[in-house]
């Protein structure tokens, strides 16, 4: 299971949500579609419309995709204007610069320009944000469909389902405000239709940026950073895990092995024989594991499966180890809360049956250069032969 969860894992990576909302009068639509983009080709594996965030919305937009957000309505103005200094400010008159969003899409004489108040597109990434997804991309506007010039062949104009665009020799000449349900285009052997045209160019410009098109994304770095760090976290947690059960399964065997050896063997000499066997056993797997840790490119000091590796190679025959716990919370988890992480500690519970071989394993694993600090949390004696541990280590 865990190959196919890891396989799924970058699967993901390749598809992403392209949400449309367009305002217009009191009325509010969603266009939701889910694209792949595999081998530099687009499919769309599914479209979804909705005229609020209901629950079937919400059921379309729960995997864990970046989110491309394109914004149309009767709030953002749209304007052809001459390229030169200072036709923002005469866009917004007496306005503050600062309190705008500009989507400008530049040619040599005129700049065809949409504008958004900041407050309206924040509050409307905060409603998506609030599904527990990451808008990673931004446009609002007509003029995103500009980045289709160089894919659609054979047209004179192009049409969301609020605006058209006149076009020639690959440039834009005017737009103008009309209704248009029923057009398709085709790109690549793809039809797409006149809601799917502008988020398809508002893709385009998250993947293949514009350089004639401006406008300042810098706001949602955040955004685009935390959505990178929950998918390899969530990368990193599969491989620790198949390394933390490979180990603590070895651990068993060998355990299991040194219990059937003692019962069967009536002599010193034949413990003795069979301990050595053992050693020889861990050493080759020890080797092993080396290799592995060689070939798989972990060797990263700050790479958190090293760390459960090198403590699954440290174990006794007298030692069993019941939970590694890497980077834990350092507070109780909390509803709508940031979870926070300790990334320098790692707690180990475990079992022994012998004092001196805790001791000697206790001095081994501080021998490990990556260990800065070691604490026994605790150690009880849970029978007559077995006692129980918890220990605490700093990186």
């Amino acid at each position: 299971m865990l190959p196919e969860k890891l396989t799924n894992i970058f699967n993901d990576n390749k598809r992403y949500y392209v949400l449309s909302i367009s305002n217009t009068g009191d009325v509010s639509e969603y266009y939701l579609i889910t694209l792949l983009f595999k081998d530099n080709e687009l499919k769309i594996e599914d479209r979804y419309t909705s005229r609020g965030i209901d629950e079937d919305f919400k059921g379309h937009l729960n995997k864990n995709y970046p989110v491309i957000l394109h914004i149309e309505g009767d709030s953002i103005i749209n304007k052809s204007v001459e390229n030169k200094a200072g036709y923002r400010k005469n866009l917004i008159f007496k306005s503050n610069l600062d309190d705008f969003y500009f989507y400008e899409y530049k040619q040599e004489e005129t700049v065809f320009v949409s504008v958004a108040r900041k407050e309206l597109i924040n509050v409307l990434i905060k409603e998506i944000e609030a599904l527990h997804v990451f808008v990673v991309h931004l446009s609002f506007g007509p003029f995103v469909m500009a980045n289709l010039l160089p894919v659609i062949k054979n047209h004179s104009n192009i049409s969301s389902s609020n605006y058209t665009i006149e076009i020639s020799e690959n440039l834009i000449q005017s737009f103008k405000k009309e209704n248009h349900y029923k057009n398709q285009y085709i790109i690549n052997g793809d039809t797409f239709n006149s809601y799917e045209i502008p988020l398809i160019g508002a893709f385009l410009s998250y993947k293949l940026p514009n350089n004639v098109i401006e406008f300042d994304t810098a706001f949602l770095n955040n955004n685009a950073s935390e959505f990178k760090f929950k998918k390899w976290f969530k990368i990193a947690c599969v491989f620790s895990i198949s390394f933390l059960l490979i180990a603590l399964f070895s651990s068993h065997l060998l355990h299991s092995s040194y219990v059937s050896a003692l019962v069967e063997k009536e002599s010193v000499y034949a413990l003795s024989q069979q301990t050595a066997a053992e050693i020889d056993a861990l050493q080759e797997e020890k080797t092993l594991k080396e290799k592995i840790l060689q070939t798989t490119n972990i060797s990263n000091k700050s790479f958190i499966t090293k760390y459960v590796a090198d403590i699954g190679n440290s174990t006794l025959p007298e030692i069993t180890l019941k939970k590694i716990q890497v980077i834990p919370t350092l507070k109780k988890i909390e509803h709508g809360k940031k979870i926070a992480f300790n990334f320098n500690v790692i707690h180990i519970t475990g079992k022994v049956t012998d004092d001196e071989a805790f001791n000697r394993w206790i001095k081994k694993i501080k021998q490990l250069k990556w260990i800065e600090k070691l604490d026994i949390v605790a150690y009880t004696q849970e029978s007559k032969i077995m006692n129980k541990f918890i220990l605490k280590i700093e990186l």
